[in-house]
């Protein structure tokens, strides 16, 4: 997939998740997507094996497995969308710079639901891509659950 495809869908995407979660536009340019190995994600976000499909630190760059394709599967798409929602609640300072354990859920919280709104509301969602598991069902503050988003 060519980076103008990528850039111009997370032009797209981003309009979508501005609706579903109330955070304001941020200033252009968008994020940067990268595509990156699933090794280099899990020792980036992770410090360590888990299961991780994109990764948002702090900055401009979205960080996504390159087994996903955003261009062409609604299921990693999703993915993105999510990772948006956290570069928009970077952007917006909608949880104030906190870093606790109560203001990473929340982020987790709005993201997921953001994630699974916009999926719902895709015409034909599909499974995931083979190899990757389904989205988490819960969510702690255990160390590499908290690192691992």
């Amino acid at each position: 997939m060519s980076d103008g495809v990528l850039q111009e869908l997370v032009a797209e995407l981003l309009i979508a998740v501005q609706g579903l979660s109330g955070h304001p536009g941020p200033a252009p340019p968008p994020p940067t997507v990268v595509l990156v190995p699933h090794a280099e994600l899990e020792r980036a976000a992770c410090a360590g094996p888990c299961s991780i499909y994109g990764w948002f630190p702090p900055g401009t760059a979205i960080y996504l497995d390159d087994r996903l394709d955003p261009t062409g599967n609604v299921w990693a798409r999703g993915v993105l969308v999510h990772e948006l929602v956290h570069y928009l609640q970077q952007e917006s300072g909608a949880y104030g710079g906190r870093v606790d354990c109560a203001a990473w859920l929340r982020r987790e919280q709005e993201a997921y639901w953001v994630q699974l709104r916009w999926l719902r509301d895709q015409p034909a969602t599909g499974r995931p891509m083979p190899g990757l598991g389904p989205l988490p069902r819960h969510l702690s503050c255990d160390i590499g659950d908290a690192a691992a988003d």
